[in-house]
C-alpha cells in the first residue's frame, strides 16, 4: 500500500514536471515569435507565394467536388457500358467528371467576369463623362421633392459649383499624388508581372484541382493512416471525428453560402426587371457575389449599386435601397437559415468576430473562410471543455453553469444563486438563444 502511494506520487510529480516544461516551451516559443514577428511574416509570405498554385488548386477542388460528384453519379452507367473493366470504368468516370466540373467552374467565373467587368467599365465611363449632368439631375429631383423650398441654393449649386467642385477635387488629387515617371513605370511593370504570375498560378491550379479530385480517396486514406500511426486508437478516433466535423462545417457553410448567394442574385435580377431598374445584370451580380461575405457582404454590395442607380434615377435608387434592405431581411431570416441550417453552430457574436478578424488578417478571402474556421475552433474548445468537466464529475450541460454561484467542494456539485426567479429567467434566455450545448 505505501509502495503504491509512492508510485502514484512519483507519477503525479512526473506529470507536473512535464506540464511545467511544456508551459515553459510555449512561453519561450511565444516570445521568440514576438521577437522575430517581422521575419516570420516575411517567411510566411514567401511560402504563400511559392504555394499559391497549390492553394488555388485546393480551393478549386473544394468547390468542384460537389459538381464532380453530380456528374459522376450520372455518368456511371455510360462509362460502365463502354468500359467492361470496373476499375477502368471508375477511373474514366472520375477523370471525365473532374474535367466537366472544372469546365463548369471556369464557365461560371468567366460568365461573372464577362457580365460584370464590361458593364462596370461602361457604367464608370458613362458616369465619368456625364457626372455633371447626373448631379444636376439629382439636384433637380431634390428641388422637386422639397417643393422648391431650397430652390435658390440647389440651382446655385447646379449652375455654378458643380464644375468648380470637380476641378477643385482634381487639383487636390493632383497635389496629394506625387508621382515620378520612373516610379510609375516600375509600378506598372510590377503590377503586370504580378497579374501574369497570378494567371500562371490559376492555370497550374486547374491541373492541381483535377489531380486532387482524381486521387481524393487515396489522399484521405493516407491521412487516416498517418493519424492512426501517430496517435493511440482513442485519440485517433477523436482526431478523425474532428476532421469529419470540420469538413461538414466548411462544406455546409461555404457551399451553402454560394447557393444562397446565387438565389439572392436571381431574385434581385427578376425584381430589377419588374421594377425597371437600370443596369439589372450588373446590379444583380454585384449583390449576389458580395452576399457570399457573411454579415457585411450585403452592405458592401448595396453601397455601389445604390449609388449607381441613384445617380441615374434618384427615386429608383431610394426604392432599390428599400428593396435591398427587405431582401436581406428575407435572406437572413428565411432563405439563409433554410439553406445553411446550423452548419456552423456558433452565435452571431462569433460570426461578426470571425469576419472582422479574418478581414484584418487575410482580406476578402479571410472574411469568408474565417467563419467556418472559428466554428471548428469553437467545436474543438467545446469538446475539450466537456472532457475536462466530465473528468471532474461535473455536468456537461452549459445551461447548468449560467445560474451557478460556486462549486461545493464537499460533494463536488454546483451551487446555484439564491434568487430563483433570476435563475429561471437566465435559463429561459439561454434556451431561447439556442446556444450549442
Amino acid at each position: 500500500m505505501p509502495q503504491e502511494k509512492e508510485e502514484l506520487e512519483e507519477k503525479n510529480q512526473k506529470k507536473k514536471i512535464i506540464s511545467y516544461v511544456f508551459g515553459a516551451c510555449v512561453v519561450i516559443a511565444f516570445y521568440f515569435i514576438l521577437l522575430n514577428s517581422g521575419n516570420i511574416f516575411m517567411g510566411l509570405e514567401k511560402i504563400k507565394s511559392v504555394l499559391q498554385p497549390i492553394l488555388i488548386g485546393l480551393v478549386m477542388a473544394f468547390l468542384m467536388n460537389p459538381i464532380m460528384e453530380f456528374f459522376e453519379k450520372r455518368l456511371k452507367k455510360i462509362t460502365g457500358f463502354f468500359c467492361k473493366n470496373e476499375n477502368t470504368a471508375a477511373k474514366v468516370n472520375r477523370t471525365v467528371s473532374s474535367i466537366l466540373a472544372l469546365l463548369v467552374l471556369v464557365g461560371i467565373v468567366i460568365f461573372i467576369f464577362a457580365t460584370v467587368i464590361p458593364n462596370l467599365i461602361n457604367t464608370i465611363v458613362y458616369l465619368a463623362q456625364h457626372i455633371e449632368e447626373q448631379i444636376a439631375g439629382v439636384l433637380d429631383w431634390a428641388n422637386v421633392i422639397t417643393k422648391g423650398k431650397y430652390e435658390e441654393a440647389l440651382m446655385s449649386a447646379k449652375d455654378n459649383k458643380i464644375g468648380d467642385m470637380m476641378d477643385q477635387g482634381l487639383n487636390l488629387l493632383d497635389q496629394y499624388i506625387n508621382y515620378d515617371e520612373t516610379d510609375m513605370l516600375t509600378t506598372i511593370t510590377t503590377s503586370v508581372l504580378s497579374v501574369g504570375k497570378f494567371f500562371v498560378a490559376i492555370i497550374v491550379g486547374m491541373f492541381v484541382s483535377v489531380y486532387v479530385l482524381m486521387s481524393k480517396e487515396l489522399f484521405k486514406g493516407q491521412a487516416k493512416k498517418l493519424i492512426c500511426g501517430v496517435f493511440s486508437p482513442k485519440y485517433a478516433n477523436i482526431a478523425l471525428e474532428i476532421t469529419r466535423k470540420s469538413a461538414d462545417i466548411f462544406y455546409g457553410f461555404i457551399i451553402g453560402k454560394i447557393i444562397d448567394s446565387i438565389i439572392i442574385g436571381l431574385i434581385c435580377y427578376i425584381s430589377c426587371l419588374i421594377m425597371k431598374m437600370p443596369y439589372p445584370v450588373l446590379v444583380s451580380v454585384i449583390i449576389g457575389v458580395t452576399n457570399i461575405v457573411p454579415v457585411f457582404g450585403p452592405y458592401i454590395g448595396a453601397v455601389p449599386t445604390v449609388i449607381i442607380i441613384f445617380l441615374t434615377e434618384p427615386m429608383k435608387g431610394i426604392y432599390f435601397l428599400i428593396f435591398i434592405l427587405i431582401l436581406q431581411q428575407i435572406d437572413g431570416n428565411l432563405i439563409g437559415p433554410k439553406i445553411l441550417g446550423d452548419s456552423t453552430g456558433i452565435s452571431s457574436f462569433w460570426v461578426v468576430f470571425a469576419v472582422v478578424v479574418g478581414a484584418g488578417l487575410f482580406g476578402l478571402g479571410g472574411m469568408i473562410v474565417a467563419v467556418p474556421l472559428v466554428a471548428v475552433i469553437y467545436y474543438i474548445v467545446g469538446r475539450i471543455a466537456k472532457y475536462l468537466v466530465a473528468k471532474r464529475n461535473l455536468p456537461i450541460d452549459t445551461s447548468k453553469y449560467i445560474t451557478m454561484d460556486y462549486i461545493d467542494t464537499a460533494n463536488n456539485t454546483l451551487v446555484m444563486h439564491e434568487n430563483k426567479d433570476k435563475n429561471k429567467n437566465r435559463t429561459n434566455i439561454f434556451k431561447s438563444l439556442k446556444l450549442k450545448k
